[in-house]
C-alpha cells in the first residue's frame, strides 16, 4: 500500500494526490493519514507546492465523498439504517449508529462545520 501511494505521488504529482484522496473516501482501507503526510514530505523536498497539495487533497476528498452523500440522500435515512443493519458487520456501522450520527448533526452539525471550516 505504502509503495503504491509513494509511486502515485511521485509519478502523478497533484493529480495522484487527488486520485488517492478520491480512493481514500471510496475504499476505506486506503488511509489519508499516509497520503497527505507523504505529499507534505514531497513539499519539503521541493518537489511540490504546499498550497497546490492542499487544494489537490481537498478536491480529491470532496470528489470521493460526494457520491456517498448523494447515495445516502437518495436512499434516505430509513433505507440507510436498514442497509447498515444488514451489512453492518462489513461496514462497521449499525442502524443505531446512523441514527445517533443524524441526531448529533441535527443538534451540533452547523456549529461543528463552522468550527472546522474556520480553523
Amino acid at each position: 500500500m505504502l509503495e503504491f501511494i509513494v509511486n502515485s505521488i511521485n509519478s502523478l504529482g497533484y493529480v495522484g494526490i487527488a486520485f488517492l484522496m478520491v480512493l481514500e473516501n471510496l475504499i476505506p482501507p486506503i488511509p489519508s493519514e499516509l497520503i497527505m503526510p507523504l505529499a507534505g514530505f514531497a513539499v519539503t523536498q521541493g518537489k511540490l507546492n504546499l498550497i497546490t497539495v492542499i487544494i489537490a487533497g481537498t478536491i480529491g476528498s470532496v470528489a470521493g465523498a460526494t457520491p456517498w452523500y448523494f447515495l445516502g440522500r437518495y436512499w434516505g435515512l430509513k433505507r440507510t439504517k436498514a442497509i447498515a443493519d444488514k451489512y453492518g458487520k462489513w461496514l462497521t456501522v449499525s442502524g443505531a449508529d446512523v441514527e445517533k450520527a443524524k441526531k448529533w448533526f441535527d443538534s451540533r452539525g452547523y456549529v461543528a462545520t463552522a468550527i472546522f471550516i474556520n480553523n
